[in-house]
């Protein structure tokens, strides 16, 4: 039965990889069939229990590890519920030209890589899932093929590939100090290795924090971010924000709280550097989204701030502050993704790309901007959406952790974010639907786009509201990964 773990990695993997080659085939009928048995089979492996199966030993302590506990399966049902939904997006934004098979083709060999870093049992399997992603994840920066793309595409691979080497680095000297490479719920350190060099484990701690956290867009390392997203095809884009960077926030939740553990990092100088930068991060992404007048690069700086509120969270290492983290996740996962597609369908039907270019256009789109209207509410924090929620418990984090100075110095960056976050939304949703009394209205158009692309809006945007509603469930399956961890 553990060989089922394989089974939704391969598939979409395998698919990606022949697609090209299939002749007479409906692109569309061909991915849709893919991803709803792979929805399945996630959905069968997570309902099965704690189950693992080790692939490949390389070495007596390196092996390739597939396992399934609570934090998996968090990850796993989030990236491909998003997934499936934006698949169907897709099938309305996508042009059918020769590009498309190339672009399913990556969209899919992407997917199940993802789904792999999800089960990875061991850093030495996340880490190789984490690379292919990279790899695999490229050309859809670069699928517009002009110069800006392919420049764009090259920034992500240098920043990338910097995180990877210092990850792989911190790894390769950390291995002295761990008693097993698995990831084992409160940390796999060996004290009596880690004495006398406890200020080597934390300096490789920190390096290897950073190497993940460059596709989390910490600071200084998220300029790739703002160059890369308005070249993204727009499901990508919101795949990019949505999953994509919650594949780095999964391994520094790894490396933290299952490799170190928190009582290690505990009120060391790496926690307190870790929080002046994810603190710093939410600021300038906040700041520089408010700033922001191009549309999608907009959403690119408010995704640098949100991710560093869930970094935040994880390196207060409390299980309040995970709570507001791992919510966030969920959240920002949701939300970010409804940003992305309203985004790109406005973009899309009008063919405009400043953020101030779409007055009147709640008129002419009501359903796309009644989504995007919703999303950007529920980022902001307005209850009762899951977006107030996650900022609730990321504060009460903050000003309950054993550094308090910089815990109420992040838990008031949070409200001052809030704020700038309303800033840079409100108008545009203001302005799409009360454009002012000079606004000539009849030179609008319905310009509604396709069901495609509307139905998993509408549904997306439910689901930020919803899960604030009824957050119950969900609130209880973090506490049952928070209760193996503190």
């Amino acid at each position: 039965m553990n060989i089922l773990l394989v089974l939704p990695i391969l598939l979409p993997i395998l698919a990606g990889a022949i697609l090209p080659k299939l002749k007479g085939v409906n692109l569309k009928t061909f991915v849709t069939a893919v991803m709803a048995i792979n929805t399945a089979l996630v959905v069968l492996i997570v309902s099965l229990g704690d189950i693992s199966i080790r692939l490949l030993s390389i070495t007596p302590q390196l092996s390739l590890f597939l396992q399934v506990d609570n934090l998996s399966r968090f990850f796993i049902l989030l990236a491909a519920g998003l997934w499936l939904l934006v698949t169907f997006y897709t099938f309305g934004y996508i042009k059918a030209d020769d590009r498309q098979a190339g672009f399913y083709r990556y969209y899919l060999l992407s997917y199940g890589v993802i789904i792999g870093a999800t089960l990875s049992g061991n850093l030495v399997t996340l880490y190789l899932f984490y690379e292919f992603m990279t790899l695999f994840t490229y050309p859809l920066v670069t699928y517009n093929g002009d110069k800006a793309a392919i420049k764009a595409g090259n920034k992500v691979l240098v920043y990338s590939f910097f995180g990877a080497g210092l990850t792989l680095a911190a790894m390769f000297f950390a291995a002295r100090f761990g008693m097993t490479f698995d990831f084992v719920a409160g940390g796999t350190l060996d004290m009596a290795a880690v004495a006398g060099s406890e200020s080597l484990a934390l300096f490789l701690f920190f390096v290897a924090f950073i190497g993940f956290g460059v596709k989390a867009y910490i600071f200084p390392l998220f300029d790739w971010v703002p160059s890369a997203y308005p070249e993204v095809p727009s499901p990508a884009a919101a795949l990019f924000s949505g999953v994509v960077s919650k594949v780095a926030i999964l391994a520094i939740l790894r490396l933290t709280l299952y490799v170190f553990g928190a009582d290690f990092i505990m009120g060391t100088w790496v926690q307190n550097v870790l929080l002046v930068l994810t603190i710093t991060t939410v600021f300038l992404g906040s700041m520089s989204a408010f700033r922001e007048k191009l549309f999608k690069r907009r959403l690119a700086y408010s995704s640098v701030s949100q991710l560093s509120y869930i970094m935040f969270g994880i390196v207060l290492l409390s299980p309040v502050a995970l709570l507001g983290s791992m919510l966030h996740v969920v959240a920002h996962g949701v939300i970010k993704v409804v940003l992305f597609l309203a985004a790109g369908a406005m973009i899309q039907q009008t063919g405009k790309t400043m953020v101030d270019d779409f007055k009147g256009a709640g008129k002419s789109m009501p359903i796309t901007l009644w989504c995007f209207t919703l999303g950007s509410i529920a980022l902001i924090g307005i209850p009762p959406t899951l977006g107030f929620l996650s900022k609730w418990y990321l504060a009460v984090g903050g000003l309950a952790t054993t550094a308090p100075a910089l815990g109420m110095l992040g838990a008031g960056m949070l409200l001052i974010s809030a704020l700038l976050t309303g800033g840079y939304l409100i108008p545009i949703f203001a302005g799409a639907f009360f454009p002012g009394y000079k606004f000539d209205y009849t030179k609008l158009v319905k310009n509604e786009p396709k069901k495609f692309i509307t139905i998993p809006l509408i549904i997306l945007a439910a689901l930020a509201l919803l899960f604030g509603i009824f957050p119950g469930i969900l609130m209880n399956f973090i506490d049952s990964i928070s209760a193996m961890l503190f």
